[in-house]
């Protein structure tokens, strides 16, 4: 997943990751939130950009301690908003009494979600909302909010992930086999490369979703993360090189960003004509067009080739057509490409659609 996250644009709801980490269970932060909720106490913290925040209003008392769950619990008995420093090492003041710009525009009702939307509209902090009458959590940043579900919802819905996954990496490895062999039989259409590529997209998105809720329950995720990581071995990788594939430049790093490119399109709204516009096709192509594979995904399935050996081939060959010609006269062009054992990486390939 670590790979995936590498080529993945940043999205909108990045902005409450940072806020996520700093309340997950088994941190600090988490526990004094329980102990006010299990309380059915209600509160308004303030987390980070001390400075912009104490501007904004008054009153309250300097504590400047320490932070502990315990103390953090013991203070949201008071009226007002606790402030914190942006590492949430220590409690700069309590019974806080925010004022922001009442002109903010807010969709919320609630005197304490109001005043949390927009302080974090004024401010770069991270605003938390605990509801004393819904106990229910509410994150704020940038004006916009995130309400907090329970462990056990966040663990259904990763669970529910995982199963979605799992589906979607099957029905891409079937469609990677077949994409496989048509490829090698040089019987490859516009479609079949779309469809391909939106499958891996597909995936990503959907893992990227999964992940997230993940992040959310911390400690209590379970094997989640690794079923994860399991799930997404190899796909960025698979992703980059079938662009590489059928892009109109062959580079790694202009795969990347079209890899990228790709990536930022919703979910669901990914078409087969956006895919060959970012593949960089300036023309319309229609469904039934043919086209050329290099070869960089097939011929990376050889194991005893690594990046670099796999370039070299494309290189000498320039389509994946030229190798499996090569191939039935012997592979004699394989040895103008100075790759130690080449008569084994021919016997590879010879064997691959057999091991399709």
């Amino acid at each position: 997943m670590e790979k995936a996250r590498e080529i993945l644009p940043q999205q909108s709801q990045d902005l409450f990751d940072i806020a996520i980490g700093k309340l997950t269970p088994g941190t600090p932060l988490r526990e004094g939130l329980d102990l006010i909720i299990s309380a059915q106490n209600g509160a308004l913290i303030c987390v980070g950009d001390v400075k912009a925040i104490l501007e904004i209003g008054g009153g309250g008392f300097r504590i400047d301690a320490p932070f502990s769950p315990q103390r953090l619990f013991e203070l949201s008995k008071m009226d007002g908003a606790i402030v914190l420093s942006d590492d949430v090492e220590r409690i700069v003041c309590a019974n806080f009494h925010l004022n922001p710009d009442p002109q903010l525009v807010t969709a919320e009702t609630g005197m304490r979600h109001r005043t949390a939307a927009r302080t974090s509209a004024q401010t770069d902090a991270i605003i938390i909302a605990i509801s004393k009458r819904r106990r229910q959590t509410t994150l704020y940043r940038k004006g916009q909010g995130l309400t907090m579900d329970p462990d056990e919802i966040l663990l259904s819905k990763g669970n529910q992930g995982i199963l979605a996954l799992q589906n979607a990496r099957s029905n891409l490895e079937k469609t990677a086999v077949r994409q496989s062999l048509i490829e090698l039989d040089n019987i490859v259409t516009v479609i079949d490369v779309t469809n391909l590529l939106m499958r891996y997209a597909r995936l990503i998105h959907l893992a990227a979703l999964t992940e997230r809720y993940i992040n959310y329950l911390g400690k209590n995720s379970g094997l989640l993360r690794t079923q994860l990581d399991e799930i997404m071995h190899g796909i960025t990788d698979s992703f980059i090189l079938s662009i590489r594939d059928y892009a109109t430049t062959s580079s790694g790093k202009e795969a990347r960003k079209i890899a990228k490119a790709l990536l930022e399109v919703p979910d669901g709204e990914l078409t087969s004509e956006k895919v060959m516009e970012t593949l960089g096709f300036v023309k319309p192509m229609a469904e039934e067009d043919r086209l050329a594979p290099r070869g960089f995904r097939v011929v990376s399935r050889i194991s005893m080739l690594d990046e670099a050996a796999t370039t070299r081939i494309i290189d000498e060959y320039g389509l994946l057509s030229e190798i499996v010609s090569d191939s039935k006269e012997g592979f004699g062009r394989l040895d103008d490409v100075g790759l130690e054992n080449a008569r084994a990486i021919a016997r590879s390939f010879t064997q691959l659609r057999s091991t399709l």
